[in-house]
């Protein structure tokens, strides 16, 4: 398997991103509509991908939110390769390129969403309080990492 850095008009990704989407929607339903605008890829992204065997499998993306931080999306991995340390893996390789350039990065994800928040607590993401359109949204946690 190898990692490959891309953007968010790559087809291989937006495929994962359906998937995830489909996802979501199974467990949350019509209430997932809401997130719509907000998940649209209108800045850039950038954009990791997990092939095996040119196939892709898994992904996370960032984009910039502020000149200090960046915020990441859509991290996914495929079912059969879960529990691995796939998404952990690259998250962290994502990191290792913005430590230099920007002071923090942001995640927000679904309150019940147990795994990703696992996953985030073991990448030393903390609680942080809810911003933006999340401010008064009881369904999410924002979460947040200082790089030093």
């Amino acid at each position: 398997m190898k990692t490959i850095i891309t953007n968010e008009n790559d087809e291989r990704f937006l495929k994962l991103v359906e998937e995830l989407d489909l996802g979501y929607y199974e467990r949350i339903g019509e209430d997932l509509k809401k997130y719509e605008e907000y998940n649209e890829f209108k800045n850039p992204h950038v954009v990791i991908l997990l092939l095996d065997s040119c196939n892709p499998v898994a992904c996370a993306s960032y984009r910039i939110c502020a000149e200090d931080s960046v915020e990441f999306k859509r991290v996914y991995v495929k079912r059969e390769y879960r529990k691995q340390g796939i998404a952990y893996a690259l998250i962290k390789e994502l990191e290792r390129n913005l430590e230099n350039n920007f002071k923090y990065s942001y995640i927000v994800t679904g309150k019940n969403n147990f795994a990703a928040i696992k996953l985030y607590e073991k990448l030393n993401y903390q609680l942080t309080p809810k911003f933006g359109q999340f401010k008064d949204d009881e369904t999410v946690v924002c979460m947040k990492k200082e790089f030093e």
